[in-house]
């Protein structure tokens, strides 16, 4: 009986030793894929995307409005549509065309006192983009909005904030003020933008 319980012992022993020799060998093979593992999430973070295109959706606020049939001042709410394109020269700095249709129709006092109509109005902007900070931007920049009835030249300030990214797709939140000859207009939406 000594016997078989030595040998159990030793058995018992002997793989008691094989097991707390393996932890080092385990622990390091897991830390090595753990590291291999944060290397590619690293890699794929550091893809420098050039291009960026987005869909926006929003609303624009029209403080200088007119109603159409009674010439009486009121604020007006239009839904806003439009797509942006932006070309990234570094990883801060891009220029972009930024472009929307304002579904309204509305009259507008001129300085001289003249009713001008706008129905539908697109906004064709350019302007250079700045990264102020992560997952922030802010653009300024000029084009002109047009419709039926007259074009106006337009100075176009706009601000973007990342909520969600995930791959190569992003979620913002998009401010913009849009500065005309005749009327101002401010706008707040989503963006759904694509980096490429």
């Amino acid at each position: 009986m000594d016997t078989v319980l030595r040998f159990g012992m030793m058995k018992n022993i002997w793989f008691l030793s094989m097991l707390l020799l393996s932890v080092p060998v385990f622990a390091q093979e897991t830390e090595e894929t753990i590291e291999a593992e944060v290397e590619m999430e690293f890699e794929e973070e550091e893809v420098f995307h050039r291009n960026k295109l987005a869909f926006y959706a929003g609303y624009s606020w029209i403080p200088e409005g007119r109603d159409i049939d009674t010439g009486e001042k009121e604020v007006i709410i239009a839904p806003t549509f439009g797509f942006s394109y932006e070309y990234w020269l570094t990883e801060r700095w891009a220029i972009g065309t930024y472009n929307d249709v304002e579904i309204v129709n509305l009259h507008v006092e001129n300085s001289k006192g003249d009713f001008l109509e706008r129905e539908n109005a697109t906004v064709l902007s350019v302007a250079g983009t700045w990264e102020a900070l992560p997952r922030w931007t802010v653009s300024l920049g000029g084009g002109i909005e047009t419709d039926a009835h007259e074009t106006l030249w337009i100075v176009r300030l706009g601000s973007e904030f990342i909520l969600l990214e995930k791959n190569n797709w992003e979620l913002s939140v998009g401010f913009n003020y849009i500065y005309k000859d005749v009327y101002d207009i401010f706008g707040l939406g989503f963006v759904y933008g694509l980096k490429f």
